[in-house]
């Protein structure tokens, strides 16, 4: 492996972990201080999931996204890890990697596309079933979840925008 590559790699796997992290430390702030009853609970845990998948690609951000369920699960008062959930953490991260493939050009779009589809697919599809098969979560519940992840999905957009902008130096905003 030459240098170059060796030091992508450092650098893609030390940014990956601090998403993981930034992400399993919103998920107890927001279930400390947003949860509304068992089901429901306003989160922000899942942009630094979409920020890595929308950076490195669908592996790497399903990765993240079951690495900071992981976590968030370990550091919880109820240490239990539920596949379903987990399932649906990596498909966060796995679903906002393949929205570059889709829409080439960097910009609004794909932030938006990216943001939209991961909480639709991950958040509301998958983790809402999980939460009916294991905790009785009513079917009515999925459209709760909906409104939920829209206003999640709008502030993750525009602070993944704010980061790509003025952080990270994307400049190919459209």
């Amino acid at each position: 492996m030459q240098k170059n590559q060796k030091r992508r790699a450092v650098r893609v796997i030390t940014t990956t972990a601090m998403l993981a992290a930034i992400s399993a430390v919103i998920g107890i702030l927001c279930k400390n201080l947003f949860t509304f009853n068992v089901y429901y609970r306003l989160t922000f845990e899942n942009a630094p999931v979409i920020l890595s998948g929308l950076l490195f690609g669908p592996v790497v951000g399903a990765a993240v996204g079951v690495c900071a369920d992981a976590a968030s699960c370990l550091m919880s008062t109820n240490p239990a890890l539920n596949p379903l959930i987990s399932l649906g953490a990596a498909c966060v991260g796995a679903v906002a990697g393949f929205v570059p493939y889709i829409i080439k050009r960097k910009g609004t779009l794909q932030t938006v596309l990216a943001v939209a589809s991961s909480h639709l697919i991950g958040q509301v599809g998958v983790k809402s079933v999980a939460k009916m098969l294991y905790f009785g979560m009513p079917s009515y519940g999925i459209f709760v979840g909906l409104g939920f992840s829209a206003v999640a999905a709008i502030l993750e957009v525009l602070l993944i925008k704010w980061l790509c902008s003025n952080v990270i130096g994307d400049k190919n905003d459209g």
